[in-house]
């Protein structure tokens, strides 16, 4: 039936048609003799009215004509009505059975079709969830697809297909399988069912194929294709997560065991048969033999509390490895309840914790000794809170409030002692608390008359306070005080040095008084700590020393006359009158000497000795920072995991946060002990020379003065150089304030740049400077210029041709420790009055560059890193273990060495390696430097992260000069290893 007929037939206008046939055979019946069977006339119209399948007009039309059939009896002309009344009810009577058989077939037909029509829906709509869709084979060998196969082959409707191309659509390799199924189908009667890939433009989907052989067409076959691609995604992604989580719980270096509702271990990991040597069997029936037997009782408390409870199970307790060794692990289990809520099923996991046992052992001894520590100083000692109340005090400090322990532990604050009667001492505690800086001063604990020296170090959980007692020390200042007054009034020079019987010149002087400065020219300052020798010269008599040292090794006062040289170099006479003076038993400390005139004091030899006491203190810090570093690296890391760890136990974790903040401190205090060395490298960055000279011009001509011309000659073809600017810019008017005082009268100072080339050929020994490409400097000036006598000597420290009071002599040597330092070389060309040129020579580095800028993470959360792997090379046990546990439960992948050689080994295998974290200073011959290098050559693109507890031996000379090298600084946190390794991948990706 077409749509247009079907819409009609439903329509409002069929339905006046009906009523409008009904009125006419009614009309009919009305005006024609009786007996003409009109009432069958009525049938057609009701079989017309079952055309549109509705049951409602049917039944509608149905009565109207009974009614119309019936009530045409009152209507008739009255002349008929006694006419043939057998004949006109017969004629009723037969059309009455007449519609009623009709509206019964009809009724039943429209109610068979709309079943039929409602199941043919409801097929479709299974076929549609189900992805089916129907084909039929038919004796020409075409095959016919519904709607809905069409679309599952991504064919057109209506469309048939004949049997090789219906084959055609599936992979090649399943062609000759598919072809083969639907003939056996035709030939041996038996059903087809199997899966086949549909190739469509790159997208090939699995489809089930099913076929029957026809019944009632012997050479027709009839089938039904299902979509099960998706399906079979969802299966092979199952089976794929089982496999995987199988395969996580047999290789994780964690126990993964089950057990039962009723408590009976069932499962274990293959890791934990390896880890007992055992087998699964004799773990499952015997496990709580391999706990410690000290441990056993807590155990099964625990165990048996969570079994009846349910609640969750955790418990730290040694098993016995298969070497007999017990090693702590931690145990933790969840219940798995039912719908009910009945427990089920218990799943654990067993982590080896022994490392962690030991540091916190070791932290917990440390703790101790630190305790023990503080209570044996000399000096007072107390940690207050924000409001100032005590939270720990040693000894000495509860002896010098002399309130018990207890009490001033008991809420006390540090009002409520005797020490601060004025409130002074509590508002410069507050201040330092406010402002956060450390406060140092002297006060006076007038209950008991002692003065104290006071060292206050803040921080935001409170402070912390240091006490020493110095009142000896200001009575013996006043008193030194007192008499230095008195002495430096006197017009003679007095001179007071420590004594030796041996050898004058080992006596150092330990005071001058005013009149030594003023005839000398040296400051008190300058000759303390030094020998009378300084003062001698060229002429200083020889017979005159000698008798000096036969009166020093008899302890003999002596008299004597000597020729001794002022600061300026000129010689002065010197009268000397020494005592000895000392103990009363007959052993001297010192030399009390009254002189006329005084000596030259030897500024260059008090400069050299304080920088060789720098130099030893340089190398007894280096010596010690490295390795306490490591142990800082360990205790303050493991103490962050501790203090995490023990977030449950609040009585526990302010002695770990004591730990980390002890730590903390040790790791500042060889920070400062380093820079007070001066081991702190240069901080060179790429450099344009010209513009760094074009920044300074107006600073240099302002130095040179209006006597004065500056001529600058900069060639804009150089390359940039890696140096640190600030140490060039001072070196640069260093060399300018030397050609002005060269120029007393006036003159032209020329700063020229360019390009330098020296070739290999022309290198010499002579000649310190290295071939190679360099950005050269001239500076040169007209003035006075240098005798060569004194040429060789203008780079020595602390020499000066200049008056006194006109430099120190060390301006020239810092330039030229400095130029060495970069890796250039500098050079001075002069003749006595044709001026002075100095040449500064700046190696050209081809990988100058600015630096990378790595990005700053947040938080070690937010980097995708499950799948990069970092390789640790540490040869310190500790170190390397607690590196590798911060980056394993960073969900990094971690391969680790104890030196070079076994890194080399994982370097030159197939294992994919991210990043390189290695310690700089290893034993075995290869140090971090070399193993990088060794790295590089391997695995060009792999980066590098040093780490080093001491950062000057940590960086080579080229490093230093280049910078922005990679380096994590011992000891490190948790949050700046993890910060700083993202930082290294995020760079790299």
């Amino acid at each position: 039936m077409s749509q247009s007929l079907s819409r009609f037939l439903n329509s409002s206008i069929f339905d006046g048609l009906l009523f409008l046939l009904l009125i006419l055979v009614f009309l009919a019946d009305r005006l024609t003799v009786p007996g003409f069977a009109h009432g069958i006339l009525y049938t057609p119209i009701l079989m017309l009215a079952s055309a549109g399948g509705s049951l409602r007009r049917l039944s509608i039309t149905f009565l109207i004509s009974l009614l119309f059939v019936w009530s045409g009896i009152l209507i008739m002309p009255e002349g008929q009505q006694a006419i043939l009344q057998t004949q006109f009810v017969a004629n009723r009577t037969l059309a009455t059975f007449a519609l009623m058989a009709i509206f019964l077939l009809s009724s039943y037909i429209i109610r068979s079709h709309q079943q039929q029509t409602k199941n043919q829906q409801q097929l479709k709509l299974a076929a549609d969830i189900a992805k089916l869709g129907y084909w039929q084979l038919d004796k020409t060998g075409l095959i016919q697809l519904s709607p809905e196969a069409a679309m599952l082959l991504n064919q057109k409707y209506p469309s048939q297909l004949s049997q090789k191309q219906f084959v055609s659509l599936f992979t090649d390799n399943q062609q000759a399988a598919l072809n083969q199924a639907i003939n056996a189908t035709l030939n041996t009667k038996h059903a087809m069912d199997g899966e086949f890939t549909l190739t469509h433009q790159n997208n090939p989907r699995r489809l089930r194929i099913m076929a029957y052989p026809d019944q009632q067409f012997p050479s027709h076959v009839q089938g039904v294709i299902q979509d099960v691609h998706d399906r079979k995604l969802v299966e092979a992604n199952l089976i794929e997560e089982q496999r995987r989580s199988h395969y996580m719980a047999e290789t994780t270096l964690q126990f993964m065991w089950t057990v039962t509702a009723e408590g009976m271990l069932d499962s274990v990991s293959r890791f934990a048969v390896e880890f007992f040597g055992k087998p699964e069997p004799d773990i499952l029936h015997n496990w709580f033999e391999l706990v410690h037997p000290d441990d056993q009782t807590a155990a099964r408390e625990r165990w048996s509390h969570s079994m009846r409870t349910g609640v969750a199970y955790s418990d730290e307790f040694r098993l016995r490895r298969f070497d007999n060794e017990y090693i702590w692990f931690l145990a933790q289990a969840s219940a798995i309840r039912n719908e009910q809520g009945k427990v089920v099923k218990w799943y654990g996991s067993s982590i080896n914790i022994h490392q962690t046992k030991l540091l916190q052992q070791q932290s917990e001894a440390l703790s101790q000794q630190l305790q023990n520590t503080l209570d044996s100083i000399t000096d007072a000692f107390f940690t207050l809170s924000t409001d100032l109340r005590f939270n720990y005090v040693n000894n000495q400090a509860v002896a010098l409030f002399n309130i018990p322990h207890s009490q001033l532990l008991d809420k006390k604050g540090i009002e409520n002692t005797d020490i601060d009667r004025s409130g002074s001492l509590v508002k410069k505690l507050s201040l330092a608390l406010m402002q956060q800086q450390v406060m140092s001063f002297e006060h006076l604990y007038e209950a008991k008359q002692l003065w104290l020296d006071i060292r206050i170090y803040p921080s935001t959980k409170g402070l912390t306070v240091y006490l020493r007692d110095i009142t000896r020390q200001r009575r013996e200042a006043e008193e030194l005080k007192l008499l230095r007054s008195a002495v430096s009034q006197l017009n003679d020079v007095v001179i007071i040095t420590e004594a030796s019987r041996f050898a004058q010149e080992k006596a150092n002087i330990v005071f001058v008084n005013n009149a030594f400065e003023r005839i000398t020219g040296y400051s008190r300052q300058e000759v303390i700590g030094k020998s009378l020798k300084i003062l001698h010269g060229p002429k200083t008599e020889k017979n005159e020393l000698q008798k000096i040292k036969a009166a020093y090794s008899t302890w003999q006062p002596f008299r004597a006359q000597l020729t001794q040289y002022h600061k300026s170099g000129r010689e002065i006479v010197l009268e000397l009158n020494s005592v000895p003076i000392g103990l009363t038993a007959g052993w001297y400390t010192h030399w009390v000497s009254v002189e006329r005139d005084i000596t030259e004091e030897r500024h260059l030899q008090k400069q050299l000795q304080l920088a060789q006491r720098m130099e030893a203190i340089g190398q007894l810090t280096g010596g010690i920072a490295h390795d306490f570093n490591n142990l800082l690296t360990v205790i303050t890391g493991n103490t962050e995991i501790l203090i995490d760890e023990l977030a449950d136990k609040p009585a526990l974790q302010p002695l770990a946060k004591l730990i980390s903040s002890a730590a903390d401190r040790g790791a500042r205090l060889t920070s400062n002990l380093l820079a007070f060395a001066r081991r702190q490298p240069l901080s060179p960055e790429a450099v344009n020379i010209n513009m760094l000279i074009r920044n300074i011009e107006a600073l240099l001509r302002s130095s040179l003065g209006q006597k004065y011309e500056l001529d600058l000659n900069l060639n804009s073809d150089i390359w940039p150089v890696m140096i640190d600017p600030v140490q060039l810019e001072s070196s640069l008017l260093n060399l300018t304030i030397n050609a002005r005082d060269a120029m007393p009268e006036g003159g032209k100072l020329m700063i020229s740049t360019e390009r330098f080339n020296l070739p290999t050929d022309q290198q010499t020994s002579a000649n310190e400077l290295k071939a190679g490409e360099y950005v050269k400097i001239d500076v040169m000036d007209n003035g006075e210029g240098i005798s060569q006598d004194l040429l060789d000597k203008v780079f020595e420290p602390f020499f000066t041709t200049k008056p006194a009071g006109k430099g120190s002599g060390l301006g020239l040597s810092m330039v030229f420790g400095f130029i060495k330092q970069s890796g250039g070389h500098i050079q001075v060309q002069s003749e006595p009055g044709r001026g002075t040129r100095f040449q500064l020579f700046l190696p050209h580095n081809e990988m100058v560059s600015p630096a990378p800028v790595l990005q700053e993470i947040d938080s070690p959360t937010t980097v995708q890193h499950s799948k990069q792997t970092i390789l640790v090379v540490e040869d310190n046990d500790l170190v390397r273990h607690y590196a590798i546990s911060q980056l394993r439960d960073a969900g990094y992948q971690v391969l680790a060495a104890a030196d070079g050689h076994q890194a080399l080994n994982w370097l030159a295998s197939a294992q994919q390696i991210d990043l390189l974290f290695t310690d700089v200073l290893m034993p075995g011959g290869i140090s971090g430097h070399e193993l990088a290098k060794q790295a590089k050559q391997l695995r060009q693109t792999l980066p590098v992260l040093y780490t080093s507890g001491y950062t000057e031996k940590a960086l080579t000379d080229e490093e230093k000069q280049n910078g922005s090298i990679p380096i994590l600084n011992k000891p490190y946190h948790r949050a700046a290893l993890l910060n700083r390794v993202a930082q290294m991948l995020t760079y790299k990706t």
